[in-house]
């Protein structure tokens, strides 16, 4: 049983590594003043959670501007999900894809180039970072600020609740810790 009390999937499993809030803001901070597309793919990593992979594999056809949200087709376990988008990545999206045709991809990039780019901003804030991270680092902020545990595994895309439910682990152990600074 973990902190949590849910039973997680492997008792010894380690936690999932993520980015505080201040870390992500510092490093799209980086990339704001860089380079559009770069800030626009680690916004979207850091809003909607996607996997490298889903975003390397992003077409137009994808993006579904009047709701607000990107489809993932054949992701994982070649399931299809929606992923919601907030209003400000989709004006984005909107204005980037304005010339793409809908079979296009987005970026147009390699898993190679996305861990490059994530390592390049990361380095620069001196912090190891890979896209997976990111994801990490979008579920523990979601589960941080009240986002359900179903809704989470859902934008997700675990087909189990077990998986979602390790971010409760890190969660419970955050809480523990900032408890402790102030209480010992």
């Amino acid at each position: 049983m973990s902190k949590t009390g849910y039973k997680t999937q492997n008792q010894h499993q380690k936690l999932p590594k993520y980015h505080r809030e201040t870390e992500i803001n510092e490093m799209l901070e980086k990339a704001d003043q860089e380079n559009q597309r770069d800030y626009l793919i680690l916004k979207i990593l850091w809003t909607t959670g996607l996997r490298g992979s889903e975003l390397t594999s992003l077409k137009k056809k994808d993006l579904e501007f009047n709701e607000k949200r990107i489809i993932i087709r054949n992701g994982k376990g070649g399931k299809d999900r929606v992923v919601p988008v907030p209003q400000e990545i989709k004006n984005l999206l909107k204005m980037w894809t304005n010339n793409l045709n809908k079979n296009q991809y987005v970026f147009d990039i390699s898993s190679r180039t996305l861990r490059n780019i994530v390592y390049k901003y990361a380095e620069k804030c001196d912090f190891i970072s890979k896209p997976h991270k990111w994801r990490h680092s979008f579920a523990i902020h979601c589960l941080k600020s009240g986002m359900d545990l179903r809704t989470l595994q859902k934008i997700l895309g675990h087909s189990s609740l077990s998986t979602t439910q390790i971010y409760l682990d890190v969660v419970a152990e955050d809480i523990q810790k900032e408890y402790s600074k102030i209480w010992g």
